[in-house]
């Protein structure tokens, strides 16, 4: 059985103060929520799912999985709230939980919420994805990707999105001479706006630069599925 709020948002509100991980609130400009997170390798995939344009939208604690388990003890209620549902670009969705390490996963805790969480994506037509503290990718994709976050809410005028989206059109750019384009002072934060927007595209993986190329993003299918219905 799946159990999901009424406005088919985030389930779980804002935490109570009752553990002893780190809580936080992170206002998603992507989404246009806050979205909660418990730890750091909570924060770090909302961090990355609100910069990387393979993300289309993103739901912290979306549900809660509950399922019927028949033991030699007799019949046990088994309950789980995955800590991510995801939209890619590419149509897919996926279930995800985190942890800080993999060992974490093959507690006995662990084993249950992987076993829920991987019953209720297929139930859904979901992938099952299971992540750790770091597997947003390398020290430099992770600083660049905090770096590009940290710009999320810098405001880019519509004409100025439109020139962009105009030059990107026409190839790949680099960094440096988009950013003179769009302003003379603030137009490297309105790149990174524009990704977060996911209008530019940049490669992560290398250090960020003025040499940086930055593409356009593709197109969305006409058709894209929902992790709200």
């Amino acid at each position: 059985m799946i159990v999901r709020a009424p406005d088919r948002d985030q389930l779980r509100g804002q935490i109570t103060g009752t553990k002893t991980v780190r809580t936080l609130s992170y206002p998603s400009r992507k989404t246009q929520r806050a979205r909660f997170a418990e730890g750091a390798a909570e924060f770090e995939r909302i961090e990355a799912e609100e910069v990387e344009v393979a993300v289309v939208d993103g739901v912290a604690q979306p549900m809660r999985i509950e399922a019927l388990v028949h033991t030699p003890a007799g019949p046990n209620w088994l309950s789980h709230i995955p800590d991510f549902a995801t939209l890619y670009a590419n149509g897919e969705r996926a279930l995800v939980d985190a942890k800080r390490v993999w060992s974490d996963f093959r507690k006995p805790l662990g084993y249950k919420q992987t076993f829920l969480g991987q019953l209720a994506a297929d139930m859904m037509g979901y992938r099952y994805e299971r992540i750790i503290l770091g597997s947003a990718g390398s020290d430099v994709r992770r600083r660049n990707i905090n770096e590009v976050q940290a710009a999320r809410f810098v405001h880019v005028p519509d004409h100025l999105a439109a020139r962009a989206a105009l030059i990107l059109k026409a190839g790949g750019i680099s960094l440096g001479h988009l950013s003179d384009l769009l302003h003379p002072a603030n137009g490297r934060a309105m790149v990174f706006a524009l990704m977060v927007r996911r209008l530019v595209e940049i490669d992560l993986d290398r250090p960020l630069g003025v040499n940086s190329e930055c593409r356009a993003v593709p197109a969305l299918p006409s058709a894209m599925p929902s992790i709200r219905h």
